[in-house]
């Protein structure tokens, strides 16, 4: 099928909300002829009216498409996008046309930004780092990829956050901090300290409770 399409991969709560977000691009820009979804579970055929494919079917169905991930797990966000990348697919970078970028600051391939996201000066997010509703990005701020930021987090000036790393909603963090690969910070959780790869860590101020084995937040509850 001629014209730009963009695949919506994940067609959960995520997926719907990042569609929101690609309507609204497209209402100024046109980028796109269609928006679908997809999703490798077979059985989804559509959301609120909208097709859902499997990855393969989409490669097959549209001539030049490009794919958004909208899922939360670090983990499955590396996965997709490994398979999206050697399928030699274009990863989309989806930006709320309400959220300023200054010129300073640098974001990588595959990006999602949402609504009300404050991103200041000298920022940089590398590929696939998903930032959910006003979220405050501070200056001078590193994030890795695969990297989910959640909704209403706060996170300080000059910090490092590591790959794979889960930030819950509400969560915040001190300035200056570095925060190594596959953290999970756990919602509402206010850290003031370094926190080594691999680590969970609750509460505020927030404190390790265990190791981060298998790298999953959603699928190990």
């Amino acid at each position: 099928m001629n014209g730009k399409t963009l695949g919506v991969f994940g067609a959960g709560g995520s997926g719907r909300e990042v569609n929101i977000i690609a309507r609204k691009i497209n209402a100024m820009e046109h980028r796109w002829e269609r928006i679908v979804y997809i999703d490798d579970n077979e059985e989804i055929k559509e959301v609120l009216g909208v097709p859902a494919y499997t990855f393969d079917a989409a490669k097959a169905q549209f001539d030049e498409l490009e794919v958004s991930i909208a899922i939360g797990e670090p983990a499955v966000r590396e996965r997709i996008y490994q398979k999206v990348q050697d399928s030699g697919i274009h990863l989309a970078t989806l930006i709320h046309p309400g959220v300023y970028i200054d010129e300073s600051c640098r974001i990588g391939e595959g990006v999602t930004i949402c609504e009300g996201v404050t991103i200041t000066s000298c920022v940089c997010l590398e590929d696939n780092v998903y930032v959910q509703p006003h979220s405050v990005i501070g200056h001078d701020i590193h994030i890795g990829r695969h990297t989910m930021v959640g909704a209403n987090v706060e996170i300080g000036g000059a910090d490092r956050i590591g790959e794979r790393v889960f930030i819950g909603f509400l969560a915040g963090t001190l300035q200056g901090l570095t925060i190594g690969d596959d953290v999970e910070i756990s919602a509402g959780s206010l850290v003031f300290r370094d926190i080594e790869p691999g680590m969970i860590v609750m509460g505020n101020p927030a404190r390790v409770i265990r190791r981060n084995e298998g790298r999953g937040v959603f699928t190990r509850r």
